[in-house]
């Protein structure tokens, strides 16, 4: 009877990165440690390339990453959330802006009319001076009520664009954007990560970092529970809490 010895190889991840935790390889080919491997910006991930390595004592060799440039149309798909993201945050503003600007507008302006639209609409009735400087006063009071609505207007835009602007509003916008869309590949989950790495705090950043990115299995695993939930119920959860027990 033969006797198979297991084989050990290293793992280097030439221009990428290998996530924490990452084995060693019991296999030539390295195919079970090719979830570990964190390609560079703009290239994919294509497989390993063997070395012998003979001078190394410990391991019966080494296996060295390759990558190749990531196609056009998979690099857009990949961005397509950024832009989604940012077309909402524009839309949002926008509304916010116009609901504002509707709500401090009045809604029953009072005519401004001279004293020769008087004269010609009743040419027989004279007018009263007391009349005319009543009018005045109106008119002064309604041009002070759209001077103010500029001034309240620009508050209300500003607050908009703070909120806009605020990186724990963005980051938890695009988090629940990648859950909402059922994302099944780490990239996203793990670029969302490193762009707001020490920006942010809050649940769903913990959620981020401890749970979904803690290692490659248990990532397998919480998508693969992420996928059986029906839609109609993936898209009313909004919270950590909501989805931890959607979740169990």
């Amino acid at each position: 009877m033969t006797d198979l010895k297991e084989r050990h190889f290293s793992i280097d991840p030439g221009k990428g990165m290998k996530m924490d935790g990452c084995p060693c390889s019991i296999y030539e080919d390295g195919r079970d440690v090719k979830g570990y491997i964190i390609p560079p910006k703009g290239y994919i991930f294509k497989g390993f390339r063997f070395d012998p390595n003979a001078s190394n004592q410990v391991y019966d060799g080494k296996l060295i990453a390759i990558y190749e440039k990531e196609p056009f149309n998979q690099k857009v798909m990949a961005n397509l959330w950024k832009f989604i993201l940012a077309f909402a945050i524009i839309v949002v503003v926008a509304l916010i802006v116009i609901l504002t600007a509707g709500v401090f507008k009045d809604p029953n302006p009072k005519p401004n009319h001279s004293a020769k639209e008087t004269q010609v609409d009743n040419p027989v009735i004279a007018i009263d001076s007391t009349d005319i400087e009543t009018e005045d006063v109106d008119t002064s009071s309604a041009e002070q009520t759209i001077e103010t609505e500029p001034e309240v207007t620009k508050t209300q835009e500003k607050t908009a664009q703070s909120v806009a602007n605020d990186p724990n509003v963005q980051f938890k916008q695009a988090f629940w954007t990648l859950i909402h869309q059922r994302t099944t590949m780490m990239d996203p989950y793990d670029a969302l990560f490193k762009e707001y790495k020490n920006k942010v705090e809050g649940e769903e950043y913990d959620y981020l970092r401890f749970t979904i990115l803690k290692d490659y299995s248990t990532f397998r695993e919480w998508i693969h529970k992420l996928k059986t939930l029906p839609e109609s119920q993936l898209q009313n959860i909004n919270t950590i809490a909501a989805l931890y027990d959607a979740l169990k």
